[in-house]
């Protein structure tokens, strides 16, 4: 008696025997995730990661507004003083923590699936504007020519402190789920 040929569910070109232990869908090992308690589809996990995540739809809008605020003002700040490169990685250390800690209250600790992508995004525009709008301040009157050379000889430590803020804002994120 031969057996029946059976295909995966999403790519039918794949003869597959292997199925999902939870739904029975029958999967290709690119589809297949190994958990604790055996294979199971992709869409089975999703389902079960989706529990964690308890943010409300507006949480995602709140943290890019937090980030992008902080950051801005940050930049700001940071373009004025002119510490330098090196200062401005242990500032944005510093303020990372700070703006992950503020935007985490201000949503109440919930959990976003892309909390940690918005708010470094969020941190690289607003760190970026305020710097841009420090040196429009401070050279004003001057050519746009010379705000742009002014800004790229005088600001790494801006650069710096905005790589390094956003990059701590995704990791805090990231680590929380």
């Amino acid at each position: 008696m031969a057996e029946e040929l059976t295909y995966c569910t999403l790519h039918p070109d794949r003869e597959t025997s292997l199925r999902c232990n939870k739904c029975g869908r029958l999967m290709c090992t690119d589809c297949a995730v190994a958990t604790p308690v055996g294979y199971r589809c992709r869409q089975c996990v999703r389902q079960i990661e989706n529990k964690f995540f308890t943010a409300t739809p507006n949480d995602n809008a709140i943290v890019g507004g937090v980030c992008a605020a902080l950051g801005g003002i940050g930049g700001f700040i940071m373009t004025a003083i002119s510490l330098g490169p090196l200062l401005g990685i242990f500032a944005g250390i510093i303020v990372g923590g700070g703006i992950t800690e503020l935007a985490l209250k201000t949503i109440q600790r919930r959990r976003s699936r892309y909390a940690d992508r918005i708010g470094a995004a969020a941190v690289v525009i607003g760190g970026l504007i305020g710097g841009i709008l420090q040196n429009v301040v401070r050279f004003q009157g001057r050519a746009p020519f010379d705000l742009v050379i002014q800004f790229t000889l005088n600001d790494w430590g801006l650069l710096a402190f905005v790589g390094v803020t956003a990059f701590i804002v995704y990791t805090r994120f990231s680590m929380r789920g």
